[in-house]
């Protein structure tokens, strides 16, 4: 796959400037959209050591610009390989400031968060970036 790396600046500028990851103190953050056609949500984690707080997130003042921006690039993504991805995963580190995307074609369910899975996502979702 051959896509714009500005999708991915943009992704990350647009996940730093949500409320709840100017509002905590966090060393790394995982978030999972769920994307299918007239749909999209988002939740993951924020990591600081080994606090961990869960969250969704939207832009204070545009509520729709990063999902907005999510469906544009699932639209680039599908033009490059012929698919819509069902789920995107954003990793980021903050200290180095990296950035990791991965997508999810066929399962829906495959980073899906539920509470009774909570635990186990929240450690399964740790982002790694040695």
């Amino acid at each position: 796959m051959n896509l714009d790396k500005k999708y991915i600046e943009d992704i990350g500028s647009l996940v730093l400037n949500c409320k709840k990851v100017l509002e905590n103190e966090w060393t790394e953050l995982s978030v999972v959209f769920d994307v299918s056609e007239g749909h999209i949500a988002n939740s993951g984690f924020l990591y600081n050591g080994e606090k961990v707080r869960p969250i969704s997130l939207s832009i204070e003042n545009n509520p729709l610009l990063l999902d907005n921006k999510i469906y544009e690039f699932q639209s680039a993504v599908a033009d490059q390989c012929g698919s819509k991805f069902k789920q995107i995963l954003i990793q980021m580190e903050n200290e180095r400031q990296k950035i990791k995307i991965d997508f999810e074609f066929d399962n829906p369910d495959r980073w899906k968060i539920v509470p009774r899975k909570l635990k186990e996502m929240r450690e399964a979702l740790r982002p790694n970036f040695s």
